[in-house]
């Protein structure tokens, strides 16, 4: 109960062959093609001027971004302060009312405990809204910085004839690294 081949198995089989042959030379081509379109988009990459900046760095060492932390812990110290305060204010509280609980009665102990956990809640909702506000805050100023950074980046593009100017590569040459450049022209933004 074998089979044997017919002609017309056989020479599907030859067909199939071929095809392979086929497919594997067009392959080999295709290969080709993009290792030549490689070596030749290298010598057109000399020919476009590329930029590299490190964001984080300028957000850290340029004076606008400096200034804005600044003003922005100035603007948020009274409220710390304050709130650390009120913290110690409850930690003392807190003491007393250990140290006073033998003599003290049962309702003064239980209405001093309802006052510590009113006033716990309190300084701990003031300082969730506290945190809150200064992340909007500080949000808000990045903001700024951002948009005063981008009309930066776009007239030195323009002005020095850069073609692309990318974010924080991966690896970056001191040829690409435009960092120090901007960070001079933000300041004189």
């Amino acid at each position: 109960m074998f089979r044997t081949a017919s002609p017309m198995n056989e020479s599907s089989v030859i067909a199939s062959k071929r095809s392979i042959q086929r497919t594997s030379r067009l392959a080999a081509l295709r290969a080709l093609a993009v290792i030549v379109g490689l070596c030749s988009g290298v010598s057109l990459a000399d020919e476009y001027k590329i930029g590299v900046i490190n964001t984080d760095r300028i957000l850290r060492e340029a004076s606008p971004a400096k200034e804005a932390a600044r003003k922005i812990e100035q603007e948020f110290q009274t409220r710390d302060t304050a709130l650390t305060k009120q913290e110690q204010e409850l930690r003392d509280l807190v003491s007393r009312a250990e140290r006073d609980a033998a003599p003290t009665a049962e309702a003064d102990r239980a209405a001093r405990q309802r006052d510590i956990e009113l006033r716990g809640r309190e300084i701990e909702r003031q300082r969730r809204q506290l945190a809150e506000d200064l992340k909007t805050r500080q949000f808000d100023e990045m903001s700024r910085i951002k948009e005063r950074l981008d009309a930066v980046l776009t007239k030195l593009a323009k002005d020095q004839g850069y073609d692309l100017i990318l974010q924080d590569g991966l690896y970056v040459g001191r040829g690409v690294d435009i960092t120090d450049i901007v960070i001079k022209a933000l300041e004189g933004h």
